[in-house]
């Protein structure tokens, strides 16, 4: 798979167009704050009623309207607003604006995948998904690098929706380090998976399973907290730092050879099996769902706990 860099870029397609950020939340606000710093003309598009009004203000930016003002008078429209709310505000704000020639933009690819909405033919539909939170993107740029972007192409109207995408990539520190040419879908389907899988699914009931089985057998929660949680950072700084060889040459030869026995034991081809599961049902159940029902049911289970 080719990385594209900033070698890559022959024109900054974006560096004259009026580029508008609707939301400015976590990836909003960084990726807002590096374009404004890479010398582009940004504005912000929020709801009159909006809390982070006063802090893009405090932020810098003087260009603040509606999200109507803002689909009326930019070239590039930047979906910062969370996927349960682009389909509402899609439909009230931006969709009677919209002119032939603009590009709607997502750091997320699914509301175009699975359909929530339906953007005319006239108008470039590209995304740029950086591979960390705003928080990174932002602290990444400050220190003149970046995080790696996946870039995706959904409609080309201009011909040119390719090379717009890796311009803004650019301009928000993604090619200083790295862009890779996906799909809405995939990004959609790896992202939801990702999450589920290991981020917030996997990873969390491993290190609490951990812990449990520890206290439950009599040690102390302090030392069984300090192994199973504390002592996760520090390994896997080591292997986004430097790799897995590097890790295992970093580790003591019991570690070593306890990673490599019990690993397969633990994390077996049945979990492999209920991974693919939970692929096939990502890729079925949630194109035909609605996102609403899905948050509505995830509150109660969060509630009855």
């Amino acid at each position: 798979m080719k990385i594209y860099t900033d070698k890559d870029l022959k024109n900054d397609l974006i560096i004259n167009k009026k580029i508008g950020v609707i939301g400015y939340g976590n990836q909003g606000r960084a990726q807002a704050l590096n374009l404004l710093d890479s010398g582009l003309n940004v504005s912000i598009g929020l709801r009159a009623s909006s809390k982070s009004i006063s802090v893009a203000k405090k932020d810098g930016f003087k260009n603040i309207d509606t999200i109507e003002g803002i689909v009326k008078k930019c070239d590039l429209l930047c979906f910062m607003i969370p996927d349960e709310g682009i389909p509402n505000v899609y439909k009230n704000n931006i969709n009677k604006y919209l002119r032939p020639g603009q590009i709607c933009l997502f750091a997320h690819g699914y509301c175009i995948h699975f359909s929530k909405i339906k953007i005319p033919k006239f108008i470039d539909v590209i995304m740029v998904a950086p591979s960390g939170a705003g928080k990174i993107v932002r602290e990444k740029y400050i220190n003149n690098s970046g995080v790696p972007n996946l870039i995706a192409v959904h409609q080309d109207y201009s011909k040119n929706a390719f090379d717009i995408a890796l311009s803004y990539s650019k301009n928000i520190g993604g090619t200083k380090v790295g862009c890779f040419f996906s799909s809405f879908e995939e990004e959609a389907i790896t992202d939801i998976f990702g999450e589920q899988a290991i981020l917030t699914g996997g990873l969390p009931k491993l290190i609490s399973a951990s812990f449990d089985a520890l206290v439950e057998s009599g040690y102390s929660p302090v030392v069984a907290w300090f192994v199973c949680y504390y002592e996760v950072k520090s390994i896997i700084d080591l292997f986004h730092e430097d790799g897995f060889e590097f890790l295992n040459n970093s580790i003591s030869n019991v570690a070593e050879y306890g990673g490599a026995t019990r690993g397969d034991f633990l994390i077996d081809d049945s979990v492999k099996i209920k991974m693919k599961k939970m692929i096939k049902q990502i890729q079925k159940k949630i194109k035909s769902s609605n996102i609403e029902q899905m948050n509505k049911k995830m509150l109660k289970i969060l509630f009855k706990k």
